[in-house]
C-alpha cells in the first residue's frame, strides 16, 4: 500500500498518481545521454546531494513505504528539534503516532558519535512538548558504519553505549539544556525502548525509491522494461464510453447501421475487425499511461500526449465527407508521427500506442469524428 491521506480517508496523496503536487514545477524527463562517460550509478549520485536534496530524497522514499501514513512532511533546518522528516499516522501529527526519519548526509559512514547529539534532540524535543516521542526513530545515511550498525541490531548495547557518552566528563550532550531538563531528558532515555531506533540499508531504500516516478527523474538511467498490456475485457469499462460512442457514430453513419452498445459493434462483420483493434489501440495506450504514471513525472507523458495533439489536430479539422474519413486521416497521421527523441518515453511508445491515444484524446472530447460530434 502507497502511503498517503487517500489511505487515511483524506484527499489523494497526488504525487503517486503521478500528478504533480501543488506548485511545484513542471518537468518533462528526457532520455539519458548513451554516449560518453559512463552514469554515476543510483548510490554515487547521492553522495552528491545538498542537505536539502537528501531530506527531499528520504520524503519521497518514506512516502513509497507502506505505513498508512496520513502525513509525511519535511522538517528539516533550523530549529527542526532532531526530525528531519515527520511521518504521522494520525491526524494528531507529531502530537499523535508519528516516525521519525533523521537524515544524515556525510561523506563519511555516521558514526555512534554522530547519532548521539540527534537521539538527544528527540528525547530534549518530548521534555519540551515540541513533540511527542517517535514510536519509531529511523537514520537515513548514503553508509552506516559498522560500530552503529551492530550497536542499533542490539537496543541493550546501543542503550548502553549512549549513557557511556552521555555519562562522560567531558560529554557535550545536553549542554545546552538547564539542569532539570538534562535530568529529564536522563530519565526519559532510561526509561525508553532503544529498539524505536534504527538504520535502512541504502540498496533497500533505492529499491522501493526505484517503484516511485521520481526515481527515474533523479537517476538517469534506461526505463525498465514496460509490461505486458492488458487485453481488451469482455465487458465494456466505464472510462469506455466516450470513445465507444463516437466510434459507433462513424460506423452508423458510413454503414447505416444503428449500432448502441459495445457488444453490437463486436458482432458486426462489418465493424467487428476495425472495432476490436481500436479497442486494443486504447488498452495499448492506456498501458502506456500507467507504465508513465509509476515510472517517470506526470510531465513526462503528458508532453508525449501534447505532441501527438497537436500532430493529428490539423488532420482532425480538415473538410470530410463522412466521420469515418476523418477517423481514418487522423489515425494514419498518429502512426506517422515521431514521438520526440528527447523524451525518455520515445523508445517504448509503438504505432497501436499512438493510435490509443487518439481514442484517449476523443474520451477527452479533444477529437471528434463525425461533423454532429464537432458542433
Amino acid at each position: 500500500m502507497v502511503a498517503s491521506e487517500e489511505a487515511a480517508g483524506g484527499e489523494p496523496d497526488l504525487i503517486f498518481k503521478g500528478i504533480p503536487e501543488p506548485n511545484s514545477p513542471s518537468l518533462v524527463l528526457l532520455a539519458p545521454v548513451m554516449q560518453g562517460a559512463p552514469l554515476l550509478t543510483p548510490k554515487q549520485y547521492l553522495y552528491t546531494y545538498s542537505d536539502e536534496e537528501w531530506e527531499n530524497f528520504t520524503v519521497e522514499w518514506v512516502r513509497a513505504l507502506g505505513h498508512p501514513y496520513v502525513l509525511v512532511t519535511r522538517m528539516g533546518g533550523a530549529g527542526d528539534r532532531g526530525a528531519d522528516v515527520a511521518a504521522c499516522l494520525t491526524r494528531q501529527g507529531t502530537n499523535g503516532e508519528w516516525h521519525c526519519y533523521q537524515c544524515k548526509h556525510y561523506e563519511d559512514a555516521l558514526r555512534p558519535a554522530d547519532a548521539w547529539p540527534e537521539m538527544v534532540k528527540i528525547f530534549a524535543a518530548k521534555v519540551l512538548g515540541v513533540y511527542e516521542l517517535p514510536t519509531r526513530y529511523v537514520f537515513v545515511a548514503p553508509k552506516i558504519g559498522s560500530y552503529l550498525t551492530r550497536y542499533l541490531a542490539n537496543p541493550a548495547t546501543l542503550k548502553e553505549e549512549f549513557f557511556k557518552a552521555w555519562r562522560k566528563a567531558d560529554s557535550k550532550l545536553g549542554a545546552d539544556l538547564d539542569a532539570d531538563n538534562r535530568a529529564a531528558v536522563e530519565a526519559l532515555a532510561r526509561n525508553t525502548d532503544f529498539s524505536m531506533f534504527e538504520a535502512r540499508d541504502m540498496e533497500w531504500i533505492l529499491q522501493l525509491h526505484s517503484k516511485t516516478p521520481h526515481h527515474a527523474r533523479r537517476f538517469p538511467e534506461p526505463l525498465k522494461p514496460r509490461p505486458a498490456i492488458e487485453r481488451p475485457p469482455a465487458e465494456q469499462r466505464e472510462h469506455e464510453v466516450v470513445y465507444v460512442q463516437k466510434l459507433l457514430a462513424t460506423y452508423n453513419e458510413k454503414y447505416g447501421l444503428q449500432l448502441q452498445t459495445l457488444q453490437e459493434a463486436r458482432d458486426h462483420a462489418r465493424t467487428q475487425q476495425h472495432f476490436a483493434r481500436q479497442r486494443e489501440a486504447f488498452y495499448s495506450a492506456e498501458s502506456l499511461r500507467v507504465f508513465a504514471r509509476e515510472s517517470v513525472p506526470y510531465e513526462t507523458f503528458e508532453a508525449v500526449e501534447s505532441d501527438l495533439f497537436e500532430t493529428v489536430i490539423e488532420v482532425e479539422e480538415r473538410e470530410y465527407g463522412l466521420g469515418y474519413e476523418r477517423l481514418t486521416a487522423v489515425l494514419e497521421a498518429a502512426a506517422n508521427h515521431q514521438p520526440n527523441p528527447a523524451n525518455i518515453l520515445a523508445p517504448v511508445i509503438t504505432v497501436r500506442d499512438r493510435k490509443g491515444l487518439c481514442h484517449h484524446l476523443a474520451n477527452d472530447n479533444r477529437l471528434s469524428w463525425c461533423k454532429e460530434e464537432s458542433q
